[in-house]
Order: structure tokens, then sequence, then C-alpha cells
């Protein structure tokens, strides 16, 4: 069967009845190259970037990987939307290293992004760059209200709104070569949080919460 350049999709193939060759790729009669991969429609032979060549073209900056996003990230705490004045309330972030796929330099490449850095705005005036995402109570093997490398005390009842931003760093490879670092972070605000802090009241129950947590005041 004999096989024509198409005018419309520059590069693709056409079988002599017009319609499209999509098995295998020719450019000028010839076969492509095993290193040659297809770019989306129109069907237009394009060259997987080497190592070497991405190496050459320099340093990768955060916004050379703009199109690849990291997942956002969540804000926790304990006790969940209410704080106890001058007892500390718990905060965590939901955030981990992962990798993102997506194209670089044309070809198929990977970020991976890492959290570094977790800044809570806690919305009473204050707020914390801390290197820590922190964790539960329960996963620290503590008492709850103890302190936590996260935690935080308010000193005044009232409407509180908390804010976390996380800074990831990133690297990339491209064509499962190694990885290799970005230039620069990227900072990412999680969805507000809105709690109430209130004073703690001392009550009577009615049976021992040990035995009925779920019992009258405790």
């Amino acid at each position: 069967m004999k096989l024509e350049s198409s005018n419309s999709y520059p590069g693709s193939d056409v079988g002599s009845g017009g319609s499209p060759v999509f098995g295998v790729g020719f450019s000028g009669g010839e076969a492509q190259t095993e290193d040659e991969n297809w770019c989306i429609i129109p069907r237009v032979p394009c060259l997987m970037p080497e190592p070497a060549e991405v190496a050459a073209a320099g340093p990768i900056s955060i916004s050379d990987i703009a199109t690849f996003r990291p997942q956002p990230p969540t804000a926790a705490m304990q006790p969940n939307q209410w704080m106890i004045v001058g007892l500390d309330t718990n905060f965590y972030a939901n955030a981990s290293t992962h990798v993102v796929d997506g194209t670089l330099f044309g070809g198929t490449a990977q970020v991976r992004f890492t959290p570094v850095g977790y800044n809570w705005d806690y919305g009473d005036g204050t707020t914390a760059d801390l290197g820590n995402a922190g964790t539960t109570w329960a996963k620290y093997k503590i008492a709850e209200f103890d302190a936590t490398p996260t935690s935080h005390i308010y000193d005044q009842p009232g409407e509180y709104t908390i804010t976390l931003a996380v800074t990831y760093a990133a690297e990339f490879r491209v064509a499962g070569s190694s990885w290799q670092d970005v230039v620069g972070t990227l900072t990412i605000v999680a969805p507000p949080l809105t709690a109430t802090a209130g004073h703690a009241t001392t009550v009577l129950v009615d049976q021992d919460c040990n035995a009925n947590p779920t019992g009258i005041g405790c």
C-alpha cells in the first residue's frame, strides 16, 4: 500500500483511501527509529530528550514545571473545631511526598514534591514557621491537651480562623533518569479551619467516664 503525506497533518500517515494510518509511523517514506515517539494529534513525530540534553539546558526553576501541580494539603486540629482557653490545641498538616506525571521538554517527565515547611496562622495574631507536619495525640501516644511540636495555646475565648500554608521543594526526571533538583519552592495554602475557643467548666458526672466515656458530663 502506498503511503502519502497529509497536507492537513504534516508528518502523519495517510493510506491511499485518505484514511489515517495509526499503526506505524513513517517520515519521508522511512520507518521511525526506536528513539522517536508520536506527539499528540496532529500526529507529528517528536524526539524524547536525552538526560544529557536536559542537563545542558541549565538549571530548571519552579516556573518551568508550572504545569505540574502538587496535591493540595489539608489542615487538621484536635479537638475538632473547638479549643479550651489555656490548654494546648493540637494542629497538624496532611501533606506528604508524592510524584506527579506530566510532560517536560516535549517528553514524558515526573516531578517529585516534598513538603519542607509549614506556616501556621492561628488567627489570634500569632504565627509559626515549622519544619514538622505534626500528627495526632494518639500517634504521639500522649494524652489529650498535652503539648506537641505543632500545638498552640489560645489565651482568649472567641471565634478563630486558622490558616496553613505548606511549602514544597521539587525534583524532576525525564526518560527514567536520576532525580535532579528544581530551583525554588512552591507554597500551597490549605482550606482554612474555623474554630471556637472557650473556657472549660468542671461538672459532676453520674458515671465513671473510663467505664462509660459517653456518660453525662464525660
